[in-house]
């Protein structure tokens, strides 16, 4: 291994921030003071700093390294650090004047890797950008525009361009395209009122500005033009496959895949080598969690999790029935929007939106447990790690649309790669043994022969009572034994039942085996069958392969993946999605994900990532409440 080279850095910020030192050194690179013995002098980018430390390189003869976030960064303008890093040794990516490894990553015309393929593909189909903006255009969006995007005062890639040149660059655009509006894409920062713009609706008579907050792929789509300065929205054109008019130098101009006003030729590119070289070649993609290197499509597939997590909860929201046990945990996931989230059980505020836990209130949105839920069980007070969101229903009432049917009816639309992110994704939840409580334990040793294994459920859970049609545990039993009379019948009762946490408890003389402890995906890989009303166990089999019947309507029943003994199923279930596209729509489109190491909302694959080390989460509950849980007695059923 080459030995770690030291960096000379005159800006506190590289000092005082543990994330980007780590990351630094990750790359090869140990930050030390710039007055003491080091290989190179660091700065960020352009800012004003950054010359006193150029100053200071060129009085010790040193180079200068310089680092700049990323072509993706976050959710939002400064929230927290970047998913990655550019660290250029040659110079800065944006300075035409002067040499840049990510220019010469361009010029190398790199080849994408499949990965990398995967990872455009994703981009493209969750709208993705440097930011987070919302994946549907305004509704007064005309059915044809152009569009001139803003920057804000100081954007070290204008290169000296002015408000004049924005104001050219306006004109240029309404002159070219005289029939059609002319719409103004607002910064992000300007619309926060954090930082100054260079545009002026006032320039060109009938411009109008776009309301903010909208992906560049939205606001694409219909647009008959594309008119920057330098700003990434023209990348982000060029990856969608428009051709934008670039009025300044940005580092995606002249290799042949825009309009240029002023940047000179610089060689040939297409969308997919310019691609790889800016998204997979040229950064340092980092793990959040973990501050880890990680590569292109690991970065993306989080960037998919937590937009989408972000666009479905950027509103206030009024939280009703929801458990004190469970509201830290649950405002974290609800507010990855940046809305706030309060909780209470009267009316909604006005701009408000009622979210209800949906086994205890009503709301216009409704959340529950999700599927990968925590390590411990819910009624132990282990709060989730994960809820599912729903805002047309909720997935274990089959009687009513819910928004997880609605993504499972649509699975077969999924982009190729998308398939991809599920397979593995399923595939990793097998090898590691997840499971919705991961409770692990020992298995008794059980029998030779075909075995069939019947799961139970709490008596008053909700999608019994929901989805099950009447039918009990009993009567699951018994028909399982009736179409398996040779078999050796498996009874292993809910955790929570055995824990004597809920209702439940009985007699199972049907069983030839009943597994009291131990989790339940350990033991699915052991029977050939598992039969149950609508428990999650039925899904966990069918990630393993396992035959699945069903007396009830749980979500995953009633789309050809199960055998299906309930009665009336639901017409709604036509579709006939494969595994992949049910796994997609229940564990990765569906919940709303937060890493318990950072706080912060995340994808499947990261909460699988703490589980798969062995983390583990205690109640926080005080000793009183916990008190007074462990001696609530246990209940039964009668009869």
């Amino acid at each position: 291994m080459a030995a770690r080279r030291k960096l000379g850095v005159v800006s506190l910020g590289f000092l005082r921030q543990p994330w980007l030192r780590h990351a630094l050194w990750s790359a090869g690179w140990e930050v030390v003071p710039g007055w003491s013995s080091c290989d190179a002098i660091g700065v960020w980018g352009r800012r004003p700093v950054s010359a006193r430390g150029r100053a200071l390189a060129a009085r010790r003869g040193l180079p200068v390294v310089t680092v700049e976030d990323a072509f993706l960064r976050s959710l939002r303008p400064g929230d927290g650090p970047p998913l990655g890093l550019l660290i250029d040794e040659a110079g800065v990516h944006y300075d035409p004047d002067g040499p840049s490894d990510v220019v010469a990553e361009i010029s190398s015309a790199p080849v994408l890797s499949n990965r990398g393929a995967e990872a455009l593909e994703l981009l493209r189909h969750h709208r993705l950008s440097k930011y987070m903006g919302r994946a549907e255009p305004p509704a007064d969006l005309p059915r044809r525009y152009v569009l001139v995007v803003d920057q804000t005062e100081g954007d070290a890639s204008l290169m000296g361009a002015d408000r004049a040149a924005f104001a050219r660059m306006m004109r240029e655009a309404a002159a070219a395209h005289p029939d059609l509006p002319l719409l103004l894409v607002p910064h992000p920062e300007v619309a926060a009122g954090r930082k100054r713009g260079m545009l002026n609706a006032e320039v060109v008579g009938g411009a109008r500005w776009l309301s903010a907050g909208h992906s560049p792929a939205a606001l694409i789509e219909r647009a008959e033009a594309v008119h920057v300065m330098s700003s990434q929205f023209g990348l982000d054109a060029v990856l969608h496959g428009h051709r934008p008019h670039v009025h300044g130098h940005p580092v995606y101009a002249g290799w042949g895949l825009t309009e240029d006003a002023c940047a000179a030729p610089r060689g040939s590119a297409t969308v997919e080598s310019l691609f790889a070289a800016l998204f997979e070649r040229a950064p340092l993609w980092i793990d959040p969690a973990t501050g880890a290197r990680r590569d292109l499509l690991e970065t993306v597939t989080y960037l998919a999790s937590i937009t989408g997590a972000a666009r479905r909860t950027g509103r206030p929201m009024l939280a009703r029935g929801v458990s004190r046990w469970k509201r830290r945990r649950v405002r974290a996931l609800l507010s990855t929007g940046g809305a706030p989230v309060r909780f209470g059980e009267g009316a909604p505020r006005p701009g408000e939106t009622a979210v209800a836990w949906a086994s205890r209130a009503d709301g216009d949105l409704r959340i529950e447990d999700g599927f990968l839920r925590s390590r411990g069980l819910g009624a132990a007070l282990v709060p989730p790690l994960s809820l599912a969101f729903d805002d047309l229903g909720i997935h274990y009432d089959p009687a009513r649309p819910s928004r997880l049917e609605a993504l499972i009816a649509a699975s077969s639309d999924l982009p190729d790669a998308a398939k991809m992110r599920a397979a593995r994704l399923r595939a990793r939840i097998v090898a590691a043994g997840a499971s919705k409580y991961n409770l692990g334990g020992a298995l008794p040793d059980l029998p030779p022969g075909p075995k069939v294994l019947v799961t139970g459920q709490v008596a008053d859970d909700a999608s019994v009572q929901c989805g099950a049609g009447g039918r009990t545990d009993r009567d699951l039993l018994a028909a399982a034994r009736a179409a398996h009379p040779e078999a050796c019948l498996i009874w292993k009762p809910h955790p929570d039942v055995v824990a004597g946490l809920r209702a439940g408890v009985i007699d199972a003389p049907e069983a030839d085996v009943t597994v009291a402890q131990g989790d339940i995906a350990e033991l699915i890989p052991k029977v050939d069958r598992l039969w149950t009303l609508t428990s999650l166990a039925g899904f966990e089999a069918l990630l393993r392969g396992v035959p699945v019947t069903c007396l009830g309507w749980p979500f995953y029943a009633g789309w050809g993946l199960t055998e299906d003994l309930g009665e009336s199923r639901p017409e709604r279930r036509r579709a006939r999605p494969d595994l992949d596209g049910l796994v997609h729509a229940a564990l990765i489109d569906y919940p709303l994900y937060l890493d318990p190491r950072t706080g912060r909302a995340c994808g499947p694959e990261d909460l699988l990532a703490w589980l798969e080390s062995g983390g583990v989460e205690r109640s926080r509950l005080g000793w009183a409440q916990m008190l007074r849980h462990a001696v609530r007695p246990p209940r039964t059923l009668a009869g």
